[in-house]
């Protein structure tokens, strides 16, 4: 008998082990090449921020919002490198530098999943993300180019626009 508890200990150890601990690979979307997930943030009102560091953004993958709705996104750069928050599909590729933060404006597509990267650090890093509203949406190269910025920096204004 005691074996059998023991066994049935082990198991349930090994089960709740291979669990998903809300620290998984697994990605809401699939993005090419490789990605550094770093979590999903539910969209909630009009603005979010996002945490650009060495090498990732938190969160990786934002979901939800209203489709063709204008999104403001708070960028942090928390790394000691410069990064970008470049989507083609978005009409956006801003800069921020390190320790810096800026805000962009987005307009989100009317369906499906929006690919973001850092121009830096996607292939050699996976420094991407994805903008979605259903898990499996299909990413899409088809959005607004639209976004305008401004700068919250210490420094009055961004040199990269």
């Amino acid at each position: 008998m005691r074996k059998i508890i023991i066994l049935l200990g082990a198991l349930a150890v090994f089960a709740v082990g291979c669990g998903d601990s809300g620290g998984s690979s697994a990605t809401p979307v699939k993005l090419s090449g490789s990605t550094t997930n770093k979590g999903t943030k539910d969209l909630s009102g009009d603005s979010t921020e996002v945490e650009m560091d060495d090498f990732y953004f938190n969160p990786t993958f934002i979901k939800g919002g209203t489709p063709g709705s204008s999104v403001k996104l708070e960028l942090k750069n928390d790394g000691k490198q410069a990064h970008t928050f470049t989507s083609a599909a978005l009409g956006v590729d801003q800069t921020v530098a390190a320790g810096q933060s800026m805000e962009v404006t987005i307009t989100l597509p009317q369906s499906g999943a929006t690919e973001f990267h850092c121009r830096f650090h996607q292939q050699s890093n996976g420094m991407q993300g994805a903008l979605f509203f259903k898990d499996g949406d299909a990413v899409s190269g088809a959005g607004a180019a639209n976004s305008t910025s401004s700068s919250s920096s210490d420094t009055g204004g961004s040199p990269y626009n």
